[in-house]
């Protein structure tokens, strides 16, 4: 205990790396999660990697100003790991707003109470069920060990945020990523609906006498939901792949952040 004590500031920096961590990753993130909850999930991993030793090393000046920079530096770089993983899986919510504009959804919307936003009907629905297989399958634990990992690449104090020319062009990278992967998961119903637009247009011109609005809005519902239902098989393929950038992201976004 008396250790313990003598070594506060380094366990302090583990809980601030670990807390920031947890306030943007997916599932965490959300306002159902009180910041009770967090804040003591923090504290129970920090103990885990303080009494493993992978913590031992602290590089910041022996000032008051010092360690205060020493904590931001650790609360931005839990928060840049944990926001890669969360802009990877926020993706889902922008390939279901694709969808939802070629279905004819995007002028509804559904009120998320864990970001109190409005979110896309089909977006969410995917998101709710690609966090669902990221606890069930483990997915989440496979995160805090990757931050419990982290202290062996980037000691306490060691994180270079600001300024950091490496660290940026990954973010770029990842962002640049991010639509591409939501455009290949949306691509299926968009381009099946594209093609029923193609050919709601020729019925259109053969037979003029035809209300497109009045027929056409009821198919294309109809055919996303139809869609909709053939792709369900098809999520845990979409969480493994979106797992998958995740860690990748998470893995850039941890080189980048060493010095």
């Amino acid at each position: 205990m008396v250790s313990f004590f003598s070594h506060i500031d380094i366990f302090l920096l583990i809980m601030v790396r670990l807390l920031a961590f947890f306030i943007i990753v997916p599932v965490l993130s959300g306002l159902n999660v009180p910041m009770t909850g967090k804040i003591g999930l923090a504290f129970a991993a920090a103990c885990l990697v303080y009494s493993s030793g992978r913590a031992a090393d602290v590089w910041y000046a022996g000032t008051a100003a010092g360690y205060v920079a020493a904590a931001l530096k650790e609360f931005l770089a839990g928060f840049a790991m944990g926001y890669a993983v969360y802009l990877v899986f926020s993706l889902i919510l922008f390939a279901g707003q694709l969808m939802d504009f070629q279905i004819g959804f995007s002028m509804a919307s559904a009120f998320d109470p864990m970001t109190q936003t409005q979110v896309p009907i089909v977006g969410n629905l995917l998101y709710l069920a690609v966090c669902a297989l990221l606890v069930q399958t483990g997915g989440l634990n496979a995160f805090l060990g990757a931050v419990f990992y982290s202290f062996d690449a980037l000691p306490p104090g060691q994180a270079v945020v600001l300024g950091n020319a490496d660290l940026a062009r990954r973010v770029l990278e990842v962002v640049g990523a991010f639509m591409v992967i939501a455009v290949r998961i949306s691509l299926p119903v968009v381009g099946a609906l594209f093609i029923l637009d193609v050919a709601m247009g020729l019925l259109v011109k053969a037979v003029p006498q035809m209300n497109v609005f009045v027929v056409g809005m009821p198919v294309k519902v109809l055919a996303g939901l139809l869609l909709l239902t053939a792709l369900t098989p098809v999520v845990r393929t979409i969480y493994d792949y979106v797992f998958g950038e995740s860690v990748r992201a998470l893995t850039a976004v941890l080189r980048g952040l060493s010095p």
